[in-house]
């Protein structure tokens, strides 16, 4: 993980007065795999300014990367993504004041600058981040973000299904493995890893679902190559079944 430039700019720059920023995911959590991102949350006392994100996005996208941007975006291709994720200290609504992520690295080619957002998935974020992440600057994560309740957690959870079905095409590992974790979370309140979760959920589902479910699985651990060329049918009856699993249609 090639984060020190980010943690210099940090401590030099200070965007937003840095509260602390905290490595949480696989990273933290079992190791990473061969495709994680590295998660990181930024927590700041406020939001950022516009020369701030224009900064942060600007290192971002010389620091991170992903092997899938091999047509439009070859420099990139030989480093491992970046999720940067920025909250603001004390806001009660768990809004995102700030994300960097590869999937929009073509809006950030073009000039955006991610703004604050209403995104049910950051609850879910910082309840990942609380139950497994290791301090990279400020005091304990506790400290300064509130544990999640498990009901605000499940309903964040059953909040990210439509978006999830909706955008499987070309992310399908991806999708069928957090719709695994969302079944598992709204079950049982907490947060496990993609694995655990497919490893939770296969074993509920009928013949050829538990196929795709576990060919997932093998991709995410790297154990197997998940081709998912001729099977849109098939990802989609299975990301129904998962959505049906944990309620969400």
């Amino acid at each position: 993980m090639r984060i020190e430039p980010l943690l210099d700019h940090l401590d030099r720059e200070n965007p937003g007065d840095v509260l602390g920023l905290y490595l949480y995911g696989s990273a933290a959590a079992g190791g990473l795999k061969p495709d994680s991102d590295v998660d990181l949350l930024l927590v700041t006392w406020r939001s950022l300014g516009e020369p701030e994100r224009a900064a942060l996005v600007s290192l971002l996208s010389r620091l991170s990367g992903w092997r899938g941007h091999a047509g439009r975006f070859p420099e990139a291709v030989g480093r491992r993504p970046i999720e940067l994720t920025g909250l603001v200290a004390g806001d009660e609504r768990h809004r995102r004041d700030f994300q960097y992520g590869e999937w929009l690295r073509e809006d950030f080619a073009q000039g955006w600058l991610p703004e604050p957002a209403d995104d049910p998935d950051v609850v879910i974020l910082a309840a990942t981040a609380h139950s497994a992440h290791r301090v990279l600057r400020g005091p304990a994560l506790a400290d300064v973000v509130d544990p999640v309740p498990p009901d605000l957690l499940r309903s964040a959870a059953l909040g990210i299904i439509p978006d999830l079905v909706s955008e499987i095409e070309g992310d399908e590992r991806n999708v069928l493995l957090t719709l695994a974790r969302v079944v598992v979370t709204v079950e049982t309140g907490g947060i496990v890893s993609k694995d655990v979760a497919a490893a939770t959920v296969a074993p509920a589902l009928d013949g050829a679902d538990r196929v795709l479910l576990e060919r997932a699985r093998a991709g995410y651990l790297g154990t197997a190559s998940d081709d998912w060329t001729g099977l849109s049918v098939e990802v989609a009856s299975l990301a129904r079944v998962l959505a049906g699993m944990a309620g969400g249609v």
